[in-house]
């Protein structure tokens, strides 16, 4: 259903010089870094407005978060070193492959932080007071926001073209993100009950209709 306007797109890129090639390859890399970027930039915004933490939130285990942060700094490290050369035909595909991905990943995250609102925090809590979100993404998913950061990550490394990123993403990251998500579940089924468990049991923790 795709193809008609995919068709076009592949033609013109394969008329392209080596040299604007590689240019343009090296813009989409850019456009996959500044997703990031910007992404990073609205995170301390929201840290900072959640700097007065509410006594009320039961909070709950932060070994996850850590070690998926952890996972998220060798990945960047292993971007930064083993990035491939923006040259070729391959490597523009790979660019564009990937800062779409990228930038559909950071804007999922985006939609679900709004969509959250007061109820979310950067390490695991959980409040009465915030309410349990099951609108907007969370209708689909549990945990819309770790399928955005997963998506930006396998995104950041097509781009780049850097197989070890990948590795790290896949293995690292995504696992880690699935922790994460695991022990959120524990602390708002704490929270919520019988309503959280309702909720899950109509809902997948990250993929929609998959897992």
């Amino acid at each position: 259903m795709c193809s008609p306007y995919l068709l076009p797109i592949a033609l013109y890129l394969m008329r392209l010089g080596a040299q604007e090639m590689s240019t343009l390859a090296v813009v989409l890399r850019i456009v996959a870094l500044l997703a990031f970027a910007g992404l990073m930039l609205l995170s301390v915004s929201w840290c900072r407005n959640q700097a007065k933490a509410r006594a009320r939130q039961d909070h709950g285990d932060r070994a996850p978060l850590v070690t998926n942060l952890t996972a998220f700094g060798l990945f960047f490290l292993s971007l930064l070193i083993f990035s491939s050369s923006p040259a070729g035909f391959t490597a523009l595909l790979l660019a564009l492959s990937g800062s779409l991905l990228a930038l559909a990943g950071a804007a999922l995250v985006v939609r679900s932080r709004a969509e959250l609102g007061a109820a979310w925090s950067f390490a695991p809590k959980a409040d009465q007071s915030t309410g349990l979100v099951t609108t907007g993404p969370y209708r689909l998913v549990r945990h819309p926001i770790y399928l955005g950061l997963a998506l930006l990550a396998v995104g950041e490394a097509l781009a780049f073209r850097s197989w070890p990123a990948l590795f790290i993403a896949l293995s690292g990251i995504i696992p880690t993100l699935a922790w994460r998500a695991r022990a959120e579940e524990k602390l708002l089924s704490r929270t919520f009950g019988e309503r959280y468990e309702v909720y899950r049991q109509r809902s997948k923790m990250i993929v929609p209709h998959l897992l």
